[in-house]
């Protein structure tokens, strides 16, 4: 059974959530720092998407987990870095802040020091020197292609706002690619624009906000939790409804007949029922 553990400052700073969070980062940071694991711009790095945080801490929500996040970066307890090449992949990479590792460093530790060999020697592991040891990490370029899907994506989206109330579409599309990078799901905000679009269709042209300043102001944050929201709700009718066929199927009730292919696929997928039972029922 795994417990977990806060400080109670960094509660008192940021929160109980965030400092549950924050507890678990700071374990993983330093067993990565004792095995010399993920050391990048002088600073080691452990790194989670928001789903893994969700299987970790089963009691918080992603919403819960996105703030509590958001309250520790903003405190200046961890940083924030996305260190793929993927531009799909939501998981994102945390070191702490430079109100735990001022300027930046930690305190090396004896074994670390002892990965670091003079420029050009052998025993220099992967190109690591005192010369390039705290030498910021260049994320290589996206190939054009990779780039040119990123744009379609981003572009998708912004092209769901109010047409007559875009603006700054260069920083638009900035805010919007940074939050993909965060882990955000690409249909989740495109729905999250069409819902604001939607909303303010009826509105005057001078009560619908100009798109720039509703990405940069982190509007869409709102309309994007709603979304989550309804789909929680709906996951939740879901299985619902999936329990009740599986009860259907259980009592060999003459309803079974109307149970289509598809819900068969889920019942089955859920593990509510056996491929035997579907077959007693004749639904295979």
């Amino acid at each position: 059974m795994s417990r977990h553990s806060f400080d109670p400052d960094i509660a008192a700073r940021v929160g109980l959530n965030a400092a549950v969070i924050f507890q678990n980062i700071i374990f993983w940071i330093e067993k990565n720092q004792a095995n010399r694991r993920n050391f990048r711009d002088g600073r080691y790095w452990t790194y989670n998407s928001i789903s893994a945080f969700g299987e970790l801490f089963p009691y918080l929500s992603e919403k819960q987990i996105r703030t509590a996040l958001e309250k520790l970066v903003s405190a200046g307890l961890i940083i924030k870095g996305n260190f793929s090449d993927d531009r799909y992949d939501r998981t994102c990479w945390y070191a702490l802040g430079n109100s735990i590792c001022p300027k930046g460093k930690i305190d090396p530790t004896k074994r670390e020091n002892d990965a670091f060999a003079p420029e050009g020697k052998p025993s220099a592991p992967e190109g690591k020197s005192y010369k390039n040891r705290y030498k910021p990490y260049k994320k290589p370029k996206p190939s054009r292609a990779k780039a040119a899907v990123e744009d379609e994506v981003s572009e998708k989206i912004l092209a769901a706002y109010p047409e007559d109330r875009v603006r700054g579409k260069a920083v638009c599309l900035s805010q919007i690619r940074q939050a993909l990078v965060d882990g955000v799901d690409a249909k989740n905000l495109e729905e999250a624009v069409r819902s604001y679009a939607t909303e303010t269709e009826g509105f005057t042209r001078s009560k619908v906000c100009f798109s720039d300043n509703w990405f940069s102001s982190g509007r869409w944050l709102k309309y994007l939790h709603e979304v989550e929201q309804e789909q929680e709700t709906s996951k939740v009718n879901e299985r619902e409804v999936l329990k009740g066929l599986a009860d259907w199927v259980t009592d060999h009730h003459p309803l079974c007949r109307h149970i289509t292919p598809n819900q068969v696929t889920a019942l089955l997928a859920a593990n509510l029922v056996s491929a035997e039972q579907i077959r007693k029922v004749g639904l295979q």
